[in-house]
C-alpha cells in the first residue's frame, strides 16, 4: 500500500469527551466546539486525503483528572484505540496516553499499553499543571521509554493561568508557544541528552521554536544552569522529529528545514480538528516542496519510526 502516513491524527471518542468534559476539549479549539468523531469518520477523511495509515493519539487537555480517575480513563482510551487498530490493522496505529503526572501509574500503563496492547508509542502533553515535559520529575518515565527506544509525540496543551489573546483561540497562538516552552524545558534540563534512545516528535513544526532557536542558542550561554546551550543547542534540536501539521507555509518551512534534516519531518493532518479545507490546503503546500523532501514527509520518514506500516 502506498499513500500518506499521518502521525498526528486524534482519537476523540465520546467516552473520552464525557470523561474529561466537553468544555475542556472544545474550548481551546478554533471552532469552539467538538465535532463528532468515530473511527469510521476518520477512515472517510483518510480516503478523501489519500492517507494510507494514521497513528491515533489523544489530544489536549490530556486527562486532567484526579489520579484514580485518570488511570481509569487512560486505560479506557488505550483499550479503545487498540480495538480500532485490531479492527483496521493496516489503517491505524496508536500512541498510548499515560495518566500523567502520576509517574507510578504512568509506568504501569505504559507497560500494559506497549506490551499487551502493542501501542506504537506514547503521547504526552507539553505541560502538566505548568510543569513542562522536560522537567526532571518526569525522568523515571523517560528512563523506561528510553530503555524501550519508544516514540513519544508531545502535543501542546493550555499554559497554566493564561487566558490567551481575546478573540483568538488558544490553539491558534498559545499551542505553538507552549510547544516551544516544552522544547525549551528539554534543552534547559538536558533531557534529550540523558535519554538519547527516545524518538521525540514535536507537533506543528516545533511551534515557535524554529524562529527563536538562534536567540535561545546565544542567550542560553549566559545561564550556567542551561544544560544544552550555545553550540550544543542546535544539534539537539536537529535530532528531534517534527510533524508539519498546518506548518508548511514558505516562512514556516524555511525555518524548520534550516533547523532539522528533512528526513526528520513527518506528515500530520490534525484530524478531526482539521477538516477537508484545511487538509486540502496542506496537501497543496506539500505539493510545492522539492520532490525528495516531499517523498520523505509523505511516507518514508514515518516508516523509520513506524516500520510496521511498510
Amino acid at each position: 500500500m502506498t499513500g500518506l502516513i499521518d502521525v498526528h491524527h486524534h482519537y476523540l471518542s465520546q467516552a473520552y469527551i464525557d470523561a474529561v468534559g466537553e468544555e475542556a476539549v472544545s474550548s481551546p479549539g478554533s471552532a469552539g466546539k467538538v465535532d463528532p468523531w468515530t473511527a469510521e469518520l476518520s477512515l472517510e477523511f483518510m480516503d478523501m486525503a489519500g492517507i494510507a495509515a494514521a497513528v491515533l493519539s489523544a489530544t489536549a487537555p490530556g486527562i486532567p483528572l484526579p489520579p484514580e480517575a485518570a488511570a481509569r480513563v487512560a486505560r479506557m482510551c488505550n483499550e479503545e484505540q487498540a480495538g480500532m487498530v485490531r479492527a483496521h490493522p493496516k489503517r491505524f496505529g496508536f500512541l498510548a496516553i499515560p495518566p500523567m503526572p502520576d509517574i507510578d501509574a504512568s509506568l504501569r500503563e505504559v507497560e500494559y499499553a506497549l506490551d499487551t496492547l502493542h501501542a506504537d508509542g506514547v503521547v504526552l502533553m507539553s505541560n502538566y499543571g505548568g510543569d513542562y515535559a522536560g522537567c526532571p520529575q518526569y525522568w523515571p518515565l523517560f528512563e523506561e521509554l528510553n530503555r524501550r527506544k519508544a516514540v513519544v509525540l508531545v502535543h501542546p496543551t493550555l499554559p497554566l493561568n493564561y487566558r490567551g489573546f481575546p478573540g483568538v483561540s488558544m490553539s491558534t497562538m498559545e499551542f505553538p508557544f507552549d510547544t516551544a516552552r516544552a522544547i525549551a524545558s528539554m534543552l534547559y534540563n538536558g533531557t534529550p541528552e540523558k535519554f538519547p534512545n527516545i524518538r521525540f516528535i514535536w507537533t506543528h513544526a516545533g511551534g515557535a521554536m524554529p524562529m527563536i532557536a538562534g536567540r535561545m542558542a546565544v542567550l542560553s550561554q549566559r545561564n550556567k544552569n542551561f544544560k544544552l546551550s550555545g553550540e550544543k543547542l542546535m544539534p539537539a534540536l536537529a535530532r528531534f522529529h517534527y510533524d508539519v501539521t498546518q506548518s508548511l507555509s514558505p516562512p514556516a518551512y524555511a525555518a524548520l528545514s534550516a533547523l532539522a534534516p528533512t528526513d526528520h519531518l513527518l506528515f500530520g493532518s490534525d484530524c478531526p480538528m482539521a477538516r477537508e479545507p484545511q487538509i486540502r490546503a496542506q496537501l497543496a503546500d506539500i505539493a510545492r516542496l522539492p520532490q525528495a523532501a516531499r517523498a520523505g514527509i509523505e511516507r518514508a520518514n514515518a516508516l523509520a519510526l513506524f516500520p510496521r506500516f511498510a
